[in-house]
């Protein structure tokens, strides 16, 4: 993740030389700016759209959405449980990218498309997932380290979220494919700051008759903490865009 981390803000520096160039570059007898766009664009948030308007010279603002959705049935998690070694769980999952973005755009020069934003992904992001059920006679689950019989507990459900709102920080500029600055190819790239990420896991179908012992609900909540800690050094995420846009 560190590699990840280093690599992003390695192309945000490529970036920002790269658009202070364009605007070095950029001749007396270009249009000027047009102040409406639209975009369709697609990355590592999902696919979706948005809409800004650069209301001066230097400033802007942009709003968007984004979403993307994706199930598998084999999936494995693995954990480390007290005392060493590791144990794996099948689930059932469902990853959710849900995010809207906003931001305040900040135009180097008014001959230039090239822009640093500074804003904020309301993030509905959502991994989600059940236990794939074996089907196997005496199939234990194993929370914290302690085995639990699949009979006793019933389906598990597990669910992690980032940050409601998440800051983030990025370099754009788009490729004009006419002259009249209409038609255009965009690009974003940054990184935001989601936080650490908050683990659910519960059993809503299991027996409360059938002897789970005492420290059933312990063991679960343990196995939630290993879950957010194995999950804790995901707090950053890409952010890596390109699209079509239209301006008028």
């Amino acid at each position: 993740m560190q590699t990840t981390i280093k690599t992003t803000i390695g192309l945000l520096v490529c970036g920002l030389t790269f658009g202070l160039a364009q605007t070095a570059a950029a001749s007396s007898d270009e249009p000027n700016y047009r102040p409406f766009t639209l975009s369709a664009e697609g990355g590592t948030t999902g696919l979706g759209g948005s809409a800004s308007w650069r209301f001066s010279d230097n400033f802007g603002v942009r709003g968007g959405v984004n979403y993307f959705s994706y199930d598998t049935d084999q999936f494995t998690l693995t954990t480390k449980p007290n005392g060493g070694g590791s144990q794996d769980q099948k689930y059932n999952v469902t990853l959710r990218l849900l995010s809207e973005p906003v931001a305040l755009d900040f135009y180097p020069s008014a001959k230039s498309s090239f822009h640093i934003s500074l804003g904020a992904l309301v993030n509905q992001n959502r991994f989600s997932a059940t236990v794939k059920n074996s089907g196997v006679a005496n199939s234990t689950y194993t929370f914290n380290g302690v085995n639990y019989l699949q009979s006793a507990v019933g389906n598990l459900e597990l669910e992690v979220k980032q940050a409601t709102l998440s800051p983030y920080l990025s370099v754009g500029g788009s490729i004009y494919l006419d002259n009249s600055r209409h038609w255009s190819l965009s690009g974003e790239l940054g990184v935001a700051y989601t936080g650490s990420p908050n683990a659910s896991l519960s059993s809503p179908g299991h027996d409360p008759a059938l002897d789970l012992t005492p420290n059933f609900s312990d063991d679960v909540s343990g196995e939630e903490r290993k879950i957010e800690n194995d999950a804790k050094d995901f707090k950053f995420y890409p952010i890596v865009k390109i699209g079509v846009s239209y301006s008028f």
